[in-house]
């Protein structure tokens, strides 16, 4: 054992001043199989707990003396009912009904019904209720003590005494109880008394001493309170005595039940709580539970167990849990028992623990009991077969048939870590020192060459001497040496396991497995509960239990096998914690496995405050799914409890929604999801948390669920719901909507009309201006630029009589002349063209004046025109008429014709002008080309069609002359 890393001393109360026997009974648990924990004063529970209850909603009702609490494992919260008061505050006894309603009795003997939120009151009688009882039929009756105390049925009438005409003597009444076959059992001041199924009255049955209790069994035996003296002719009548342990007085119980295992529990006049395992049997095992196992005080008086099979114990100073779990602490570590534990399980199942001095057993079956102290030490248990190998701090000792005997071997080189035989051959691992064989009679070293031999540890038990391990490095050894196993790293290796999973090595950061001679990992990346692995057991069936820092994993050779093939699947697997009932977490620091399995299939565990057990045949696993309740809304700095349908005012835009679910037994693991419908668009995981909240919200109906799943993940997937309308303000309301659009798209409507205008007029203004200035131009090129032309031309005309007849200088003037009296020509179409156009309109007036004006110039032009009007700017009448001009402007020059015809259709709401001659016609290579070399009239003509985003077509007439199509949509 490596004490100098695991021997601490901590200081922790043990539950049990001795292990009781765990497995003696297998239906019956022991209080070590329960998870203890307490609410007191300063975690919010109310003191003087008289009665418990738990009600259909699932809530736990707790009667105290300060009034009706309810409890939903997390929050204590006060009852107020909505309508009606408590006859009392001071509560003494609960009964919750089928139909959701809650029976109350108060220490003035009143009783109350509390039933969907609304307080009914019954009687007042000089008594104090001590118990209720609800027959078969519904009936629920009364036992109360006190000074007009006795037996009472609760009816139409009310409270209804049962006197002597139905055999109930005068007198204060203990307890009442219905049992299995519908009879009604009462304990009174004297006696015991039974009314029958059919029957009138009452009949006394047994004796009892005063203030005896009642219980009913399971199995429907009906059980009391008193002196064992009676239990003959008791148990002659139909019931029984319950028994006492040694020092206790009868009737020996404030309250008493049992649990659904069989097990009675009572608790005792300020004396703790009593629990009783096989009350039947000849020999019942009693432990007691007082304040040092966490009782919050000896003063417990309710008892119940809910739903869920936790037991509750009210006491005057808080309330107390027991939750039945799936291990058990069998050794803890106290001012006596030192930390540092070892385990080791021989051929025939008896598992072997121990701590630094001492030597436990644990048969199959049978509890740990101490067995041995050693002076020395103990470094380590390891099994040899049926026989127990001990290392002490100077020698091996051997346990056989119950006999102790040194090991013949040589002095150890130290404390053994790890022992392992082979044949007549004995390995042994020494902390930071080696590993070490029995060579004939001495210790012969045996080292790796890349690994320091004070890090060197061999395999314990079986296998060992075949694997060594040293830091994060595996070896496999044969008659040459030691091999290093390639592959993945799992961090410091602590043992090597070997069984039906197959080779598996547990590490500080992962488990490996050895597959096809590498090793490969699941790191605790993945597998979180993987880290500081020191224990793995392989059992027959294929199931795995690995031992780490996280708890206690269970999971299955089929479930390693899919994680280890895809690296991406999850591994199926269940965690057991210090929550589960065992001792802590896995004890670190050592080189052999901290988990073996008992003959009985018990899994025994070495954690870092004690040793521990789990049953695999008896785990504990919670089947219902949790009941959800919404607690309340709150909106507005106003609260709603416990809504359903919730209208809003107008303006509310912020929800406040409590919730919780009823598992009572692991409250704080309870998980939720909820969703806001028509806000969220899925589930929102909100973990533990018990409160939504939303923002921003604006008028309509809203529907809020939520589910909850249990501590083993059960999930109730109905859940809770509330709809929750937030009214509208009337600017929020469809028709005031509508009315904005409207008014909307009127005023849009406006805006772009004004707009329209304003372009409009913005337009014929620059349009205006265009003109303007287009009549300014055509003036001043009449009136200067063509006048200086034309005195030019006749200066030059001058010249040209002043030159000799047919002399180069005359050819050249006149052909001068020739080309400057086109240019005047020209100048002067520009300049009509530009007086022409006043505004927008249709091109026909235009092309008619070019006509006539070209006609006084020699050329016969024919305009003919088919179809309505169309609408051109002055822009787009310029480049058409340019056109036009241009086309008309080549007949003169070179057509060799003064005839020719335009046609202007516009018949399908485009434009088509068709100038047509009869003259010589256009060289096919310059219509080929587009344009004349060295001209520019025929290409500025097809650059004005493209402006006009139209199309120009220049071709040979047929079979004479030209024709130029231009055609441009609108």
């Amino acid at each position: 054992m490596r004490r100098g890393r695991t021997r601490t001393m901590l200081l922790v109360p043990a539950i049990l001043a001795a292990a009781p026997a765990i497995a003696q009974a297998p239906l019956q648990r022991s209080i070590d199989q329960y998870n203890l924990r307490a609410w007191h004063l300063v975690d919010g529970a109310p003191p003087d707990i008289w009665a418990l209850a738990q009600a259909r909603d699932g809530f736990l009702y707790l009667g105290t003396g300060a009034g009706l609490y309810r409890f939903d494992g997390i929050t204590f919260e006060r009852v107020v009912p909505r309508s009606g008061r408590f006859a009392s505050r001071n509560i003494t006894a609960l009964l919750a009904d089928p139909d959701g309603s809650l029976w109350i009795g108060h220490f003035d003997g009143q009783v109350s019904r509390l039933q969907g939120g609304r307080v009914t009151n019954f009687g007042a009688p000089n008594a104090a209720v001590e118990q209720f009882a609800r027959g078969p039929d519904g009936t629920v009756w009364v036992a109360m003590s006190g000074v007009e105390g006795g037996l009472f049925r609760l009816g139409a009438a009310g409270i209804v005494r049962v006197g002597a005409d139905q055999g109930m003597p005068a007198g204060r009444a203990a307890s009442v109880v219905a049992g299995r076959d519908g009879a009604i059992w009462i304990a009174t001041e004297s006696d015991i008394r039974v009314l029958r199924p059919g029957a009138r009255r009452f009949l006394p049955v047994a004796r009892s001493l005063y203030r005896a209790r009642l219980a009913v069994a399971p199995d429907g035996q009906v059980w009391a309170s008193g002196d064992p003296a009676h239990s003959p002719a008791s148990g002659a009548s139909g019931i029984r005595i319950a028994p006492l342990a040694a020092g206790m007085h009868p009737p020996a119980a404030d309250r008493m039940g049992f649990t659904r295992d069989g097990a009675l529990w009572r608790t005792l006049f300020a004396g703790g709580v009593l629990q009783t395992r096989n009350p039947g049997n000849a020999a019942p095992a009693f432990t007691r539970l007082t304040t040092k196992q966490g009782l919050p005080s000896l003063v417990a008086v309710p008892l119940l167990e809910d739903r869920e099979a936790n037991l509750w114990i009210g006491t005057n100073l808080g309330l107390f849990r027991l939750r039945p779990v799936s291990a058990a602490a069998a050794l803890r570590v106290d001012d006596t028992v030192l930390g540092g534990f070892e385990l080791a399980v021989t051929q025939d199942g008896t598992v072997y623990a121990a701590n630094p001095h001492n030597l436990y057993r644990a048969r199959p079956g049978e509890p740990l009991r101490w067995l041995r102290r050693f002076d020395q030490a103990i470094a380590m248990l390891e099994a040899d077969g049926a026989d127990l190998i001990v290392s002490l701090q100077d020698r091996l000792v051997r346990l056989h048939g119950g006999n102790f005997a040194t090991l013949p071997a040589p002095p150890l080189p130290g404390p053994a870590a790890t022992w392992a035989r082979q044949g007549e051959t004995q390995w042994i691992s020494v902390a930071d020192v080696g590993v070490f064989q029995l060579a004939g009679r001495r210790w012969r070293a045996i080292g790796a060459t890349d690994q320091p031999a004070n890090r060197l540890y061999t395999a314990s038990g079986a296998g060992g001497g075949n694997w060594f391990y040293g830091l994060d490095r595996l070896y496999r050894r044969d008659q040459t040496g030691l091999h290093a196993i390639a592959g993945d790293r799992v961090g410091s290796i602590a043992l090597v396991s070997v069984g039906p999973a197959g080779t598996l090595v547990g590490g500080e950061l992962g488990l490996a497995r050895l597959e096809q001679g590498r090793l490969r990992a699941l790191p605790d990346s993945r597998v979180p509960e993987f880290g500081g692995i020191t224990g793995i057991v392989q059992a027959p069936g294929g199931t795995v239990w690995i031992n780490g820092v996280r708890g206690l994993v269970q999971t299955s050779k089929a479930a390693l096998d899919a994680a280890f093939a895809d690296p991406h699947a999850p591994l199926q697997r269940q965690l057991f914690t210090a929550a589960d009932g065992l001792p802590g977490v896995a004890q670190q620091g050592s080189p052999k496995t901290t988990a073996v399995r008992g003959g009985d299939g018990r899994i025994w565990v070495a954690d870092n405050v004690g040793i521990g057990w789990i049953d695999p045949a008896r785990i504990v696993h919670n089947p219902l799914p949790p009941p959800v309740a919404i607690l309340r809304l709150t909106a507005n700095d106003r609260s709603y409890a416990e809504p359903h349908d919730v209208a809003l005012p107008a303006g509310t835009a912020n929800l406040r929604i409590a919730y919780t679910a009823l598992s009572l037994a692991e409250a704080e693991r309870v998980h939720f999801r909820y969703r806001l419908i028509g806000v969220d668009r899925d589930w929102i995981d909100a973990g533990t948390a018990r409160e939504a909240y939303y923002a921003n919200l604006g008028p309509g109906s809203w529907r809020f669920q939520v589910i909850a799943a249990n501590n083993d993940g059960v999930w109730n997937r109905e859940g809770a719901t509330v709809t929750v309308t937030i009214a509208p303000h009337f600017y929020q309301t469809w028709w005031f909507r509508l009315l904005a659009i409207g008014a909307g798209a009127g005023l849009l409507w406006l805006l772009y009309a004004w707009r329209l205008r304003e372009q409009i007029a913005r337009t014929r203004a620059r349009a205006e201006a265009q003109l303007a200035e287009r009549e300014r131009i055509a003036r001043e090129l009449h009136d200067t630029l063509l006048q200086s032309m034309q005195g030019l031309m006749l200066r030059f005309q001058a010249a040209a009589y002043a030159t000799e007849p047919g002399s180069k200088a005359q050819t050249l003037i006149d052909s001068a002349l020739e080309r400057a009296d086109d240019v005047m020509m020209e100048a002067r179409d520009r300049v009509l063209a530009l007086r022409r156009i006043t505004g927008p309109g249709d091109p026909q007036p235009l092309i008619d004046e070019l006509a006539r004006y070209l006609e006084e110039e020699g050329l016969l032009v024919t305009v003919t025109r088919e179809g309505p009007p169309l609408r051109f700017s002055p822009e787009e009448l310029e480049q058409i008429l340019a056109i036009v001009q241009e086309a008309l402007a080549n007949v003169r020059r070179h057509a060799g014709t003064l005839l020719a015809q335009v046609r202007v259709d516009s018949r399908d709401g485009r434009l088509r002008i068709e100038i047509d001659d009869q003259g010589r016609g256009i060289p096919p290579d310059v219509a080929a080309a587009g344009e004349r070399p060295g001209h520019y009239g025929l290409k500025g003509m097809h650059e004005r069609a493209a402006a006009l985003r139209g199309t120009l077509e220049v071709r040979r007439g047929a079979p004479i002359g030209t024709t130029v199509r231009l055609i441009v949509e609108r």
